[in-house]
């Protein structure tokens, strides 16, 4: 089993992000380990998944957007000019909130993945039976997305996701469309992927699952990040506690309304997280 490193993976500094003349994030710093799993939990329309879709540009397909400062990726800078997108996209899988499978087998599906990079037929047929197995769906292989349930359909998105062998995988809300007792299958699927070594980032709404991975939780109001457990874990103030009572000066906020509606909220969520709970 792979054990968190005390190596950084992702360091982020002073990151901010427009979309036109909407500020979307507001001077994002953090450092996340390498092998780690981390969860980015906040309201809808906060900056969540706008701050992971950096990690691999998505947002570079967004008219009018752009980014400030800087992100580095195993130390090598992401928005440097000498960045190759489509390489760095295979480093950085991503699983969406909606499995879009093609119309294709199982087997299909997770083999056009590694087809369009280039892989050979040996390969492919060495490498997509063993991920099928990592997943669950070995005795699915011939089957095809309307034969299969939504949790099963999310799995194959995942395998697709994973077959390229990336160092991260950004999981955006991976349960939001399945059936709530199947969300803690997926969320045990990623910790058992992050035990391989594999980095893994989840954005979720929903709070009972990340007490259930007993994972480091990123809380994100308002495009900026108002509560982390690793500081708690740290045995440093609570984050919820340290939003509250430290003005927006001090938390380097970007203007003070944006910063007062950002401690209720910040508050009420990191208690159970401070007291333990997950």
């Amino acid at each position: 089993m792979a054990e968190a490193s005390n190596e950084t993976k992702i360091a982020v500094s002073n990151l901010d992000l427009h979309y036109g003349a909407f500020h979307a994030l507001h001077g994002i710093t953090m450092n996340m380990p390498r092998n780690q799993i981390t969860a980015f939990i906040g309201p809808s329309g906060c900056g969540k998944s706008t701050f992971l879709r950096c990690l691999n540009r998505m947002n570079d397909t967004i008219e009018g957007c752009r980014v400030e400062g800087s992100i580095r990726l195993d130390g090598e800078e992401l928005y440097s000019k000498e960045i190759d997108v489509n390489l760095l996209r295979r480093r950085v899988g991503m699983v969406f909130q909606k499995a879009n499978p093609f119309p294709m087998s199982v087997y299909d599906n997770v083999a056009f993945a590694m087809r369009v990079v280039g892989a050979s037929p040996k390969a492919i047929k060495k490498r997509v039976p063993y991920i099928l197995g990592l997943v669950g769906l070995q005795h699915k292989a011939k089957h095809y997305p309307t034969e299969m349930s939504g949790g099963e359909r999310q799995r194959v998105g995942l395998a697709r996701a994973l077959v390229n062998n990336p160092s991260m995988i950004i999981a955006d809300e991976p349960t939001g469309n399945i059936d709530p007792a199947l969300s803690y299958e997926i969320v045990d699927l990623l910790s058992a992927i992050n035990e391989r070594g594999t980095t893994v980032l989840m954005v979720t709404h929903e709070h009972s699952l990340v007490k259930h991975f007993h994972k480091r939780i990123i809380q994100i109001h308002s495009g900026e990040i108002v509560a982390d457990t690793a500081a708690i874990s740290k045995g440093q103030q609570a984050a919820g506690q340290a939003v509250a009572t430290q003005g927006p000066e001090a938390l380097n906020r970007v203007g003070n309304r944006r910063a007062k509606e950002a401690q209720a909220k910040a508050y009420a969520d990191a208690l159970p997280y401070d007291k333990k709970e997950f």
